[in-house]
């Protein structure tokens, strides 16, 4: 691509993800993203908006409505030389609510949503105002003047290289029909120890993609320069092309304000923060799951130019690399248990699946008599479009909860109740639009823009990034046989029985992946960093357990662990104002909670309160707010290598809400 090329960025959207392809977002399960693609609606970016060039500078254009979009020219290779050619990084901006000549004003805060293959773009179009409010101070503008200590932060969003709407993106599959056909194909298939048969059928059909997209590998192919080691370089060039664009735009504010024909080279003293500095400039960076992978990798890369990094929901670097996949699931049963307790506690008024006098063992029981009937029968559902619901369906569906308890449980216990009774209405509903084939045009037979029936909106898609991505990272597992794989996911299903066979499938994955990056980055992850690292980590989450944020804080001195004491992924699972407190403390003034800090969560599952806690109409505010940053997370990547329903079920629940 040309950097003058003229492209619109287009709205950005969540992938579909497949029951059976993803990476939860470095907080779920590898179900590899395959996606649909058919042009943008009337309304969307695409079709209202200006179109964007590639520079070599942030040349910022206004789109969205009050937001800012620039598209940055970028080295397709960092490190070896072996090209001249570029990236084109689709960044979007939310202005601070402060001009950057006012000396509240706090720089920008980059935002990774996870995956990986989640888009900052769409996160930041989606909810960043409320994340903008986390950061902030307290009061507004008007309230703090003179108040030097206050400040107010740019919320900046891009799509890693590779993903969403920067380009190019990476691809296997060349059409719609083609990707669709085998997405639900696989999907049939069942998760690995839903049948005697299914672990053989997986294997070869992961051969089958993984020896495909190899021979289908494009000169200069993105998918080989698309390691997170080189997405850290990227962030890197972004924060300097951010100082060199706010030194600019603070000099042009200043000749507005002036009769002067230009501003002197050097800022006055009490603007001299606004000066570029080459090879100086710093990052403020909030990342989650698979984000504080990508953060976590900077900091060991470049530690001396970190101003602020908080990471929720910690990846296990060093267990990432190595492509093991068995640390993530040490507190998995832990959030699985929390849902039989939390429903028996709460009651059948407000947990369909329980029963007076219930108690958590019984309702273990009785969901594994379920899993146990539909693994040989599956529920059959009479409608206008037929439907079965599987065994498969419904560890799917279960595993998908655990990263947000506070929606997803009461909604999986109403599906969970009708299933009992036999009634498979609602939960089909639930798997109709993963079941749907859109037949393709000549103009739309191809991947890149993709229309999701679950959310009826439009925009980008970055088919097999997550793999191409995770795999890359990680040491070759193409040795692997498939008898070591099958002594592999055994051991997993040990760690968690409820999950070890879906998150098997990452593994599964990698093993048939050849396609390896010219450079990726593989430690130590240790350093000496400029600011203090935050790490943030629930006491039960799903697929990144709190002791992960334990043992990468050990590798960066004065950085500090803040616990969250709630189920679900990551701090955002649950609503805490103590936690958001300390991250608005860390962002407004560097300071971090003292060691040992835990928080407790001012709501959990089914609406029960935690002791001493109150909800009033403020928090109530907060914690609504809250679930829109959250939902749009999980629409966008989040959920450590997972993305499928569970961003339905969300949506739902507020909806609800």
């Amino acid at each position: 691509m040309k950097d003058d090329q003229p492209r619109s960025l287009q709205r950005p959207v969540r992938m579909i993800s497949h029951p059976h392809y993803l990476l939860i977002g470095l907080a779920g399960i590898l179900l590899w993203e395959l996606t649909l693609s058919i042009k943008p609606p009337a309304g969307s970016f695409a079709s209202n908006s200006s179109q964007l060039s590639s520079h070599e500078d942030l040349q910022y254009a206004s789109c969205f409505e009050g937001l800012q979009c620039a598209r940055l020219s970028l080295p397709l290779d960092w490190w070896n030389g072996t090209t001249s050619k570029n990236i084109s990084l689709a960044v979007l901006r939310l202005p601070a609510k402060v001009p950057v000549t006012d000396p509240r004003y706090g720089g920008p805060i980059l935002v990774n949503p996870g995956g990986p293959g989640g888009s900052g773009v769409y996160l930041v179009e989606k909810i960043g105002h409320q994340l903008q409010d986390l950061v902030d101070y307290t009061e507004g503008p008007n309230q703090t003047l003179g108040n030097t200590q206050a400040k107010y932060f740019d919320v900046l969003g891009f799509d890693p290289r590779g993903i969403g709407a920067s380009e190019p993106t990476m691809q296997c599959f060349q059409g719609l029909s083609v990707s669709q056909t085998w997405a639900l194909r696989t999907m049939s298939e069942g998760i690995i120890n839903s049948s005697d048969a299914s672990l053989g059928r997986l294997w070869s059909m992961a051969h089958a993609v993984g020896a495909s997209c190899s021979a289908n590998l494009e000169d200069y192919d993105i998918k080989t320069y698309g390691s997170t080691a080189s997405a850290a370089r990227d962030m890197l060039e972004l924060v300097e092309k951010h100082g060199k664009w706010r030194d600019l735009e603070a000099r042009k504010q200043l000749r507005q304000g002036s009769c002067r024909a230009s501003v002197p080279q050097k800022f006055p003293a009490r603007l001299q923060h606004l000066q570029y500095k080459p090879g100086e400039e710093k990052i403020l960076y909030w990342g989650f799951s698979y984000g504080s992978f990508l953060g976590s990798t900077f900091a060991a890369m470049f530690p001396s130019r970190i101003e602020r990094l908080a990471l929720d929901a910690v990846v296990d670097a060093p267990d990432y690399v190595q492509q093991l996949w068995t640390d993530n699931l040490v507190d998995t049963e832990k959030v699985v248990q929390s849902f039989f307790e939390s429903c028996a506690a709460a009651g059948p008024d407000r947990c369909a699946f329980t029963s007076k006098g219930a108690k958590p063992a019984d309702l273990k029981a009785k969901l594994e008599d379920i899993l146990a009937k539909l693994l040989h029968n599956p529920l059959p559902v009479t409608g206008e479009t037929p439907e079965v619901i599987t065994h498969s369906d419904i560890k799917n569906l279960f595993f998908a909860s655990l990263y947000t308890p506070i929606g997803s449980f009461p909604y999986m216990a109403n599906l969970l109740a009708d299933i009992d009774c036999g009634n498979g209405t609602a939960f089909a509903s639930l798997l109709r639009p993963y079941h749907t084939f859109s037949c393709p045009s000549p103009r739309t037979d191809r991947i890149g823009m993709v229309f999701e029936p679950l959310y009826n909106e439009s925009g980008l898609s970055s088919p097999y990034a997550s793999q191409a991505i995770a795999c890359g990272d990680g040491d070759p597992q193409t040795n692997m046989t498939l008898d070591a794989f099958d002594e592999y996911w055994q051991h997993l299903q040990t760690l968690s029985p409820s999950v070890g066979a879906m998150w098997s499938e990452i593994r599964l994955s990698c093993s048939a992946w050849a396609i390896r990056p010219l450079y990726r980055f593989t430690g130590p992850y240790e350093a000496n960093t400029s600011s203090p690292i935050l790490w943030i980590g629930n006491t039960a989450d799903p697929v990144t357990p709190l002791r992960s944020a334990i043992r990468m804080s050990k590798g960066f001195p004065g950085s500090v662990v803040l616990t969250q004491d709630s189920p679900g992924h990551s701090s955002l699972a649950a609503f805490s104002n103590c936690t958001t407190a300390f991250i608005r403390q860390y962002f407004q003034a560097g300071s971090t909670p003292p060691p040992g800090t835990v928080c407790q969560p001012n709501e959990l599952p089914f609406g029960n309160l935690p002791a001493n806690s109150e909800m009033n109409a403020d928090m109530q505010s907060k914690a609504y707010a809250h679930r829109k940053i959250r939902q749009a997370l999980q629409e966008d990547g989040f959920g450590f290598m997972r993305k499928n329903i569970q961003s339905n079920i969300q949506s739902r629940i507020l909806d609800i809400i």
